[in-house]
């Protein structure tokens, strides 16, 4: 069921259109990440989901009744059962972490509940050590457990994430990623969470929507967004791939490449396609059909990626075998995805 809804949302600062007609749902008890570019309003649409501010058209809805619209806020934040982390956090460096939680439950608990709730809370988050530690005193990683214990410890329904651990280091953002997880899981938390990092969307979501100069690209599945991308922009943002251009024919697509296999009975609204081609999708290896150069290669541990390029096209694959930069190698390609070129219809090999 959706717990909170946007429906053709649009919305600017002064004469600025930020979000462009949006629409979004929150399904109850999932996590939904929001991914896209720098600037394609991201933060914008939990500023609006949280009730800080109104649309300026369409409607924002809360269990099938309008939070605000047009302008207008019906549901202020107060009301709405959100909390939220903010991406710098924004602690209060003068209070302690026992202090944080008790100033956010306020007065209108009895001192044995607030107490309670603080000490259950704090052991969610590993924190029931430090409930007289100050901000400077945590860690980075103690620090980011008292920001989402802030945002939960008031029972939210909702919980808004603005890429919370952009500037924690990977293993670090991995531990709090499956931390989070367990969290909304355990509390039943429906959460949106914001960020362009490729590893936090496919780790954390149930399901993901890819934004775009403030317009939902594609929604679903993460993998199901990686797998069928509905344009050449979701496809690439979501991870490394090609894109060639391609007509599509009778159980091919022609390409710069050469002629590539897609299902029986394939069809577009027009031949002119773009193919995407993942690096897993790739074989590197002395018998395959087709030949290009190693432009680039990089040591990812066990596994090399490297860019082969040939006459109009360029590709990366993967490989256990260090490769000669400048030398040619032959491979194979096996699962391709054709999207259509003016449309989001796709059909995947």
């Amino acid at each position: 069921m959706e717990l909170i809804r946007l429906d053709d949302v649009d919305f600017a600062y002064d004469d600025q259109r930020v979000i462009r007609s949006l629409s979004l749902g929150l399904q109850e008890g999932e996590v939904t990440v929001l991914v896209g570019p720098s600037g394609s309003g991201k933060s914008t649409v939990l500023r609006l989901v949280a009730g800080f501010e109104a649309p300026d058209r369409g409607r924002v809805t809360l269990d099938g009744k309008v939070a605000a619209e047009e302008g207008r806020i019906v549901w202020p934040p107060e009301t709405r059962g959100v909390s939220m982390v903010f991406q710098d956090l924004a602690l209060w460096p003068h209070m302690t972490v026992g202090e944080t939680l008790e100033f956010v439950l306020g007065p209108h608990l009895p001192r044995d509940e607030r107490r309670r709730r603080i000490d259950e809370v704090a052991r969610m988050v590993g924190l029931e050590r430090h409930l007289g530690a100050r901000p400077a005193r945590l860690s980075g990683g103690e620090r980011q457990r008292l920001a989402i214990a802030r945002a939960i410890v008031t029972r939210p329904r909702i919980l808004l994430m603005d890429e919370p651990l952009a500037n924690l280091d990977p293993p670090l953002r991995l531990a709090l990623l499956t931390e989070i997880r367990q969290l909304q899981r355990r509390l039943g938390l429906t959460i949106l969470y914001v960020t362009h990092n490729q590893q936090e969307t496919f780790s954390l979501g149930d399901r993901a929507a890819v934004i775009r100069a403030g317009t939902i690209e594609q929604t679903g599945r993460p993998r199901e967004l990686y797998e069928h991308p509905g344009t050449a922009f979701v496809a690439s943002f979501l991870g490394r791939c090609g894109v060639l251009s391609g007509l599509l024919g009778a159980g091919i697509v022609e390409t710069a490449l050469g002629a590539l296999p897609v299902l029986d009975g394939a069809t577009s609204p027009a031949p002119e396609v773009s193919v995407v081609i993942r690096p897993e999708d790739i074989g590197v290896a002395a018998q395959g059909p087709f030949e290009g150069r190693v432009e680039r290669a990089m040591c990812l541990g066990e596994r090399f990626e490297i860019e082969i390029a040939g006459p109009g096209w360029r590709l990366w694959a993967m490989t256990r075998h260090e490769p000669e930069l400048g030398g040619m190698v032959r491979f194979s390609v096996g699962r391709i995805a054709v999207i259509a070129r003016e449309a989001p219809t796709m059909i995947v090999a």
